[in-house]
């Protein structure tokens, strides 16, 4: 018998009715094996009918006819098969067509298949087409021939991160927040628009996250942006685990990339016939965001209660104001999380008073200022090298706040290994992994994430991390394309060895951190950035900072960090 989530008897108990067709297709698969069905999943900024996903046959996405919008159904289910796979199954080194791993199929529960084909037209051939014989129990004709076995890893991931209607996880610990972040949480005030701000490691993304929990349990939609497309896997873990802690429904809550979303709105805009203009100038993102704002000028509505953007130092004004005006309801909330210290693209755009009163920010912001998860030795480390090596004084003394550590914080092992010549720096790192895991068997190897500035050098380390044995899931590439997919594809739980890039690794944490710095004047910020990703908090019996340099004029410096700054190196 198949398994479903939520349960058939509790329909009646969810906040947002099932429609009836849906529960009507999903009775007909009560027989099927080995199966779970999912209603009304939230996958990303999709949500399909029904999603069946069995561990060696695969991933099967249904989408119900209801009588109205058929010309819509196929192009639905092709978009949902293709989000499915990118974000929520492939690994990212796999195929970038998902053949019959994730298949897409349309059912009507009143008309026969053949009537229902006639009705819909062309049909996209990675979609296939059931009718009411379905519901009658011939199920073998949605699940169509057997296909390869599915992976394993993938179906795990899959099952970790999909979320059924109405269903909430069971019950976490509490995170004991700081002061501060416990007003971000509770906006006693109830102010509209809100800023928070802090360096790396104080709170920010937990009380972001926290409060959009917060805001589900009370019935609201919420909207969770991020520059960072890789972040938004990291988001949506952490939404589910608070929403656990505070009885809301995850579905009410939407963590995507900021780009992605525009995508989205531009689709869904098409579908309902208001067709944005082809831009005659500038890269993908640029044009993205002109037709998102010209859909939206033309009376398409996307409206949320609430709005909040994470690493929002990333950031422009422009694209804040456009959600400000057009995407959260007029008496909805705003919240931006920035951390000046990261902004790694040089936005500046939120350092100005002038600019954030432009930009609605009518109150002083909430100053995140004590790490939660850094071990005092690395925090140490981390301080010295950003005062004594970053042209800007955007850090001084981030102190571990005790009161707001869930747990205990392990001790803090830092290394320091320097390299010659620039060209090595890849491989060096590979090889700093290696040694990491062979000398600390307590470290898992996906315990461990590596950060490189450069696609090639991450691509040199992971050669030599997979040569000694190890898996590594990383976004490495030479190819545009490619990287495009690596990174919707990288994913915080991975069994293996992690690598990428400081940009794209920004938000996330690791109880292991090996980190290289090149020559250029960019790399200390670099640098530094990686350092604060590592989590003393983790449950881990230690956690470890491992740097390897190619700038012989950190050379002296290497000694300090590797052995205390009190210790005066002699080189």
């Amino acid at each position: 018998m198949a398994i479903f989530l939520p349960s058939l008897d509790h329909l009646d108990d969810l906040r947002d009715r099932i429609p009836d067709e849906v529960v009507t297709v999903a009775r007909g698969l009560a027989a099927l094996d080995g199966w779970t069905v999912y209603l009304r999943p939230q996958l990303g900024l999709e949500t399909a009918d029904l999603l069946l996903v069995h561990d060696q046959r695969g991933v099967i996405v249904v989408v119900v006819d209801r009588g109205d919008h058929r010309e819509r159904l196929v192009p639905t289910a092709t978009r949902l098969r293709v989000t499915v796979y990118e974000q929520f199954y492939s690994l990212p080194g796999a195929a970038r067509d998902p053949g019959n791993a994730v298949r897409a199929v349309v059912v009507s529960a009143t008309e026969a298949a053949d009537e229902f084909r006639m009705l819909l037209g062309a049909v996209d051939p990675g979609v296939a087409v059931c009718g009411r014989e379905v519901v009658d129990g011939d199920v073998e004709t949605l699940l169509g021939p057997p296909s390869h076995p599915a992976w394993g890893e993938s179906v795990r991931r899959l099952r970790r991160q999909v979320v059924a209607a109405g269903i909430v996880h069971d019950a976490v610990a509490p995170v004991q927040l700081s002061a501060n972040a416990r007003m971000v949480v509770g906006n006693s005030r109830g102010t509209r628009v809100r800023g928070v701000a802090g360096p790396a490691g104080t709170g920010k993304t937990f009380a972001l996250t926290a409060r959009a929990a917060r805001l589900a349990a009370d019935g609201k939609r919420v909207l969770v942006l991020c520059f960072n497309s890789t972040l938004a896997n990291r988001l949506r873990e952490l939404v589910v685990q608070r929403c656990a802690e505070f009885g809301g429904d995850p579905t009410l809550v939407l963590c995507t990339g900021f780009h992605n979303f525009c995508a989205r709105v531009v689709d869904d805009a098409a579908l309902a016939g208001v067709v944005a203009d082809e831009p005659a100038r500038g890269t993908w993102p640029v044009k993205i965001v002109a037709k998102f704002e010209q859909v939206l000028s033309s009376g398409f509505e996307c409206r949320f209660d609430a709005v909040f953007v994470d690493e929002g130092q990333d950031f422009t004004v422009d694209w804040w104001n456009l959600l400000r005006t057009s995407v959260v309801r007029a008496d909805g909330e705003m919240l931006l999380a920035a951390d000046v210290t990261a902004d790694l693209y040089d936005r500046q755009a939120w350092v100005d008073p002038e600019i954030r009163r432009a930009a609605g920010f009518t109150e002083p912001w909430i100053e995140m200022t004590s790490s939660y998860r850094m071990a005092p030795e690395l925090l140490e480390a981390t301080n010295r090298f950003a005062s004594d090596h970053l042209d800007e004084a955007i850090v001084s003394d981030v102190p571990l706040d005790q009161a707001a550590v869930v747990g205990s914080v392990s001790p803090g092992v830092r290394s320091w290994r320097n390299v010659e010549r620039v060209a090595d720096l890849g491989t060096a790192i590979g090889h700093e992994v290696v040694r990491l895991l062979a000398e600390s068997p307590e470290l898992a190897p996906s315990d461990v994430v590596y950060l490189c500035e450069y696609h090639h050098d991450g691509l040199a380390a992971a050669a030599v991390i997979e040569a000694a044995g190890h898996r590594v899931h990383h976004v490495y590439s030479r190819d545009p394309d490619e990287r495009h997919r690596r990174k919707a594809r990288f994913w915080p739980a991975a069994d293996a060895v992690k690598g990428c890039t400081v940009h794209s690794f920004k938000g996330w944490e690791s109880p292991a951190v090996v980190l290289g710095i090149g020559m250029e004047e960019r790399s200390r910020r670099l640098a530094y950035g990686s350092m604060t990703r590592v989590s003393s908090t983790s449950g881990a019996a230690a956690s470890y900072l491992a740097v390897v340099n190619a700038d012989p004029r950190l050379v002296e410096f290497g000694e300090v960090f590797a052995h205390g700054v009190g210790v005066t190196a002699d080189v």
